[in-house]
């Protein structure tokens, strides 16, 4: 920790002064550089705002983590690291925070640090100046939806300038490190090169042996040579390092290492694999769980109509589908809605969705962000006041005049309701600055919708539609009640 954060005078304790408490309320607080305080980033505007909070509403048990000099993009801050220790432990009940990159500057660090450390805490989460609750669940759920995507961005990037370097190492013949070698080798930090490790070489051989010549399985071959499990035998099996080469990313290259097997035996072993593989891609159903009928009020499901490629999905009511096998989802059987695409169906909710997205955007951007003026107004008021407090109590120090006290206590009250216009004040500019980044974030949708995986599409339409009701004359798409009108409603609050 740096000089100037210990200068700094805190009402909380430290975190390095907990004890055996439990329901602690983590107050988080980080800046990088000396040049992120003088952009309004400072240790003491974090913690200003946020004591103003805990002291509005009555927050207990609070202690200070302060990352002071670690940028946003380093997870392993020690104030960060030992605050995530304590919410894995169950002993966190609050996290509060100035802003969201005060956690992390990207946002696959931000999503990941709610998902998998305050969700499966069960820690509440709220950010000041973002205004971000946890608490508010609807609101939260679009924030984390909006996230996922993001996230999937972020980690892509990451991963591209991790791929760049392995890609070098693998076109070098060199193993691309980190983790655990492959069995049969050890990794030479010395050379950057793969070892064999004969006793375990001589178990790989005997793997391709057996399962080759012998034809025994692999779950099997497990329990003779005494490996892990079937998984790991298929693992071996599949593995061209055994051939002397370094395979990434679907390019093979000539390894450094010596190989363990001849190539004629690992190419008989694909074959064999390749005969007895079925593999099948898991179809993501986008609207799942929405679907409403029309005409019965019943619910909708997905089934694939027709055999083999020619086969399509459609969407049916489940009183037609289960009138004889689930009657407690049938409502009507009689129920004349039809049998629908489900190409068509999901197209036509994807478009009211971008719609919204595009119209949100629009609207929110439009309005003015609030100015400093009436902030800076009433602070000038506030340090008149304070002046006068000030002159009456030096006065009635020298007098005793009670008069001179109760005009004392007057401009002490004026002073107390201009602080709470102030508090007032910041509220509203940080609401719409709120709306402002939210609007930011949801009119991006449509332009990124074609680049996100369909789980991160699916992930979106959950968070943003309610229900789907599906007729004949057409489609209803039916947004959160939080999606639309009441989310300003509820960031206000």
């Amino acid at each position: 920790m740096k000089e100037k954060s210990k200068k700094l005078a805190f009402d909380y304790p430290l975190y390095d002064k907990i004890g055996d408490e439990s329901d602690i309320t983590a107050v988080y607080l980080r800046v990088s550089t000396d040049t992120q305080a003088q952009e309004g980033y400072g240790l003491d505007v974090q913690y200003g705002a946020i004591k103003r909070y805990i002291e509005a509403y009555d927050v207990k048990n609070a202690y200070i983590f302060i990352d002071d000099g670690y940028t946003g993009m380093n997870e392993r801050r020690p104030a960060f690291s030992r605050m995530q220790e304590l919410m894995n432990e169950g002993r966190v009940k609050l996290v509060i925070t100035y802003s969201l990159d005060r956690i992390g500057r990207t946002q696959l660090i931000i999503f990941r640090f709610l998902k998998e450390n305050c969700e499966k805490a069960k820690c509440d989460f709220y950010a000041v100046k973002d205004n971000v609750d946890s608490r508010s669940r609807q609101t939260y759920g679009i924030l984390i939806s909006i996230l996922s995507i993001f996230a999937e961005f972020d980690h892509d990037a990451i991963i591209s300038k991790l791929t760049s370097g392995r890609v070098q190492r693998a076109r070098e013949g060199l193993w691309k490190g980190g983790g655990i070698p492959p069995y049969g080798y050890e990794y030479s930090k010395k050379d950057g090169e793969l070892k064999v490790i004969e006793e375990e070489a001589e178990k790989v051989r005997k793997v391709f042996g057996l399962y080759v010549s012998a034809g025994v399985s692999p779950k099997k071959i497990a329990d003779i040579l005494g490996l892990s499990s079937d998984k790991a035998v298929f693992n071996i099996l599949k593995n061209r390092i055994y051939l002397g080469e370094i395979y990434y990313r679907g390019e093979s290259y000539k390894g450094k290492h010596a190989p363990i097997v001849d190539e004629e035996i690992f190419d008989l072993a694909q074959e064999i694999l390749k005969s007895k593989s079925v593999k099948r891609g898991k179809t993501v159903y986008l609207l799942s769980s929405l679907l409403v009928c029309g005409c019965c009020g019943g619910k909708m499901r997905y089934m694939k109509w027709g055999r083999g490629e020619r086969g399509e999905v459609k969407i049916l009511c489940y009183s037609f589908f289960a009138r004889s096998t689930k009657k407690s989802l049938v409502k009507d059987e009689n129920c004349p809605n039809g049998i629908f695409k489900a190409e068509e169906i999901e197209k036509a909710v994807i478009g009211v969705v971008m719609k919204f997205a595009a119209e949100y955007g629009e609207e929110r951007e439009r309005n003015p962000l609030l100015s400093d003026e009436i902030v800076e107004g009433l602070k000038i008021k506030k340090e008149k006041l304070e002046r006068e407090y000030s002159r009456l109590i030096v006065a009635y120090r020298k007098i005793g005049d009670d008069n001179v006290l109760e005009q004392a206590a007057e401009t002490k009250k004026k002073i107390k309701k201009i602080e709470k216009d102030i508090a007032d004040e910041e509220e509203k500019k940080v609401v719409s600055l709120r709306e402002k980044r939210k609007a930011e974030i949801i009119r991006t949708l449509p332009g990124v919708w074609d680049k996100m995986t369909d789980g991160a599409k699916k992930r979106v339409i959950r968070g943003l539609v309610e229900k789907v009701i599906v007729k004949k004359d057409g489609v209803d798409v039916h947004l959160n009640p939080s999606a639309y009108d009441r989310v300003s409603d509820e960031i206000e609050e």
